[in-house]
Order: structure tokens, then C-alpha cells, then sequence
């Protein structure tokens, strides 16, 4: 295993695909774990599996406010690219907000809406998203995470999250239910890979 630098792209895709596993392990409509730098990387070749990274870095949940939480990673990305990676993480603490409450007030408000939730471009083209889709917006970045956990390659860095629209879909029992339709931003090739519906 050798030492690489922790602000090259392996290893900052490294801790970007850790980071897309917390979110979608983790995420919801009141919680949203951002990678705040890589401290340490190390990269091992395993003959007939593929490359692994071993990464350090702070998370931070960017809707609560909270301390960042020290994170190791282990990413292995198979040498059959038609293979998902293998992502396991470890966080050195839980994070100390619970998100409970303004998960079961989010949760009333959507399930007792008069009209079904709607919208279209969040954010909008000016970067904005209005306070009531804030929510909406995490559960979608949370979702998206999992696409992007099972596309990544070694050569591929999935950011941004456009949603072109959401509807929620009404349920005859308690689980609630959004059907999104979004874009994902593939930084190194500057292209929209995926739309998800």
C-alpha cells in the first residue's frame, strides 16, 4: 500500500463515494453529510480485484449545526468496471443531532397535505431552493447518493444533484412516497450522466 496525496482526485473521489454511501446509509429531509477535506490516502493494486483506497477526512452534516466528525474509509473499486464498488466506512462518532423530531414534523406535513406535493427545478436556475423544499432537496440528494454508489468508477466523480421535478404520490398507508426525476453532475468528463425518474 502506498501514500498518496489527499488533495488528488483518487483520493478525494475516494472520500466523495464514502461521503455518497454515509448520505444514502444516513441522509433524509434533515440531515446531509458533506465531505470536508481528505487529511490522509493510501492506495493498494490487488491483482484480480482492482484498486483500493484507504481514506481519512472530516464529515460534516451541513443542514445541523455540529462539529465534523473524523471518518475512515475503505473503498475498493473492482477491476470489472460493471461491478458497483465496495464502500465501507467507519465514523469516529455518531452525529449528535437527532433529526428525529423534524423528521416526524416533515413527515405530518406531507402525509396531511390537501394537494399532493409538486415542483419542478430545484434548485432553481439562479442556484436558489425555497426553505419548504429544503427537505425535499436532501431526500433527493440522500437518493441519488445510492445511484451514484452504484455507477461510480475509478475515473468518475458524481457531484452536483439537479431535480427537473418531484410529485409525491399519494399512498393508502403510512409510508410516504416522491417520485423524483433528477440530474447528475459527472465533474471530471462536465456532462450529466444520469437522469433518474
Amino acid at each position: 500500500m502506498e501514500d498518496i496525496n489527499p488533495s488528488y482526485y483518487p483520493a478525494t473521489r475516494a472520500a466523495g463515494l464514502a461521503g455518497d454511501k454515509i448520505n444514502y446509509d444516513r441522509g433524509g429531509p434533515n440531515r446531509f453529510m458533506e465531505v470536508q477535506g481528505v487529511t490522509k490516502a493510501r492506495k493498494e493494486i490487488i491483482a484480480g480485484q482492482g484498486n483500493k483506497y484507504n481514506v481519512e477526512f472530516a464529515i460534516k452534516d451541513s443542514v445541523n449545526e455540529q462539529n465534523p466528525i473524523q471518518c475512515t474509509a475503505e473503498v475498493l473499486y473492482p477491476t470489472n468496471k460493471q461491478s458497483a464498488p465496495n464502500v465501507t466506512y467507519k465514523l469516529q462518532s455518531e452525529p449528535q443531532n437527532n433529526t428525529t423530531a423534524k423528521d416526524q414534523e416533515f413527515y405530518n406535513n406531507m402525509k396531511h397535505r390537501s394537494v399532493p406535493l409538486a415542483a419542478e427545478e430545484i434548485p432553481d436556475k439562479d442556484g436558489n431552493i425555497a426553505p419548504d423544499m429544503k427537505p425535499i432537496w436532501y431526500l433527493a440528494l440522500a437518493a441519488s447518493s445510492f445511484v451514484k454508489c452504484q455507477n461510480a468508477t475509478e475515473d468518475t466523480y458524481y457531484r452536483s444533484v439537479v431535480i427537473d421535478s418531484v410529485k409525491q404520490v399519494v399512498r393508502n398507508d403510512n409510508a410516504l412516497e416522491f417520485h423524483f426525476k433528477t440530474r447528475i453532475h459527472q465533474m471530471t468528463t462536465q456532462v450529466i450522466v444520469y437522469k433518474i425518474t
